[in-house]
């Protein structure tokens, strides 16, 4: 394992955290629940009204909607980690100039 295949393993472990960390701390509205599973409901009674030419259509657009924002989900925790670690250097600069 290389140092960028060991970054994207530690990336998407941090993300997959974070993301559990906020199921819990962030649970759903009763509103909001109800509105998912409507969601779901129609999004069913939609794909069974399709062929299944027009469901594998449905099916790559969902894929592709989703792999983008994966990779923008991903982009902005990679910069807010690039702003942290930015952000310190700045405050230990400052302070050993202050000395």
């Amino acid at each position: 394992m290389d140092d960028k295949d060991f970054l994207e393993l530690i990336i998407s472990e941090r993300m997959g955290m974070h993301h559990d960390n906020f199921k819990k701390e962030h649970p759903p509205t009763e509103e909001q629940a109800a509105e998912a599973e409507k969601a779901g409901k129609a999004h069913e009674l939609l794909f069974q009204q399709l062929s299944a030419e027009q469901r594998e259509m449905m099916e790559l657009c969902e894929d592709v909607t989703n792999s983008e924002a994966t990779r923008e989900t991903e982009y902005y925790y990679r910069a807010g980690f690039r702003d942290g670690v930015s952000l310190d250097r700045l405050i230990k600069q400052i302070r050993e100039n202050n000395k």
